[in-house]
């Protein structure tokens, strides 16, 4: 049988998944490395045992997550080399404090901190008053009430849009994680859409998908946009993002502000 044999170490499996999740062959891979594709092969086989700075070079090399570069420490033998925190350590008083910020400047605006696996961890005061009590909700729920039937999808005009879009960042977010949760998160989303057909190629009137929400006899058109910290190097920020809702129009506008007035009176 022809073919490179099976992997026979755990840092060998692991960097061959990595390595065909970013689409390489071992002679990319080797290229972008700083090493032989001879070495690749023979790391990814258990013939080989790699040191920390290559285990690094290769992480970098194919983009992967902070907490999947330790756990590719760790599966090497080596201890991991970055530091995994909670919001609520003093060493992090600068992470809270730009979210904390972000989230108050987005006003009349909803926005949200939202953690791995669909925690939502935070939320300004927009938000909680367009979807009331988001951040006590566990993940489970939030893929129930985005993806099953009820109250959200008879508020979402364009709702399959914005069903097959959800299900595409939750793939996306499960093929770059060994965490089972988003796994089991990924599964009950799809088996949720199942019967949903996805849309077909038409004309959308914005460039990216994003809610039609009804509220108050309206329709309030919204655009959102996602901002990361692309040079953390702590394993906890690495994974924060705040989600934030924008208004598509002068109308959706005028709501937001509307809504605003209406929770400070």
């Amino acid at each position: 049988m022809s073919g490179s044999p099976a992997p026979s170490s755990p840092f060998g499996e692991q960097l061959r998944g990595w390595r065909r999740r970013a689409g390489l062959s071992q002679l990319d891979l080797a290229a972008q490395a700083g090493t032989t594709p001879r070495h690749v092969s023979f790391l990814e086989t258990g013939r080989s045992r790699p040191g920390r700075e290559l285990v690094l070079r290769l992480g970098e090399a194919l983009d992967v997550p902070i907490r999947e570069r330790n756990a590719l420490l760790v599966a090497a033998g080596l201890a991991p080399a970055f530091a995994t925190r909670t919001l609520s350590e003093e060493a992090m008083r600068p992470v809270n404090l730009v979210l904390e910020s972000v989230l108050r400047a987005h006003e009349p605006y909803p926005a949200w901190v939202v953690g791995p696996g669909l925690r939502f961890l935070a939320s300004n005061r927009a938000a909680e008053a367009l979807f009331p009590g988001m951040c006590s909700l566990a993940p489970e729920a939030i893929v129930d009430m985005w993806f099953g039937p009820g109250p959200f999808r008879e508020r979402v005009e364009n709702w399959r849009d914005v069903l097959w879009a959800g299900v595409g960042a939750l793939r996306r977010e499960a093929a770059r994680t060994s965490n089972g949760a988003v796994l089991d998160l990924l599964r009950r989303a799809e088996q949720l859409a199942r019967d949903v057909p996805p849309p077909e190629d038409e004309a959308h009137d914005l460039p990216i998908v994003c809610s039609r929400l009804h509220v108050g006899g309206r329709v309030v058109r919204t655009l959102s946009s996602v901002m990361r910290f692309d040079s953390a190097v702590e394993v906890t920020a690495s994974e924060l993002k705040v989600e934030m809702m924008f208004p598509a129009d002068e109308e959706s506008d005028a709501f937001f502000r509307q809504l605003a007035a209406g929770t400070r009176s």
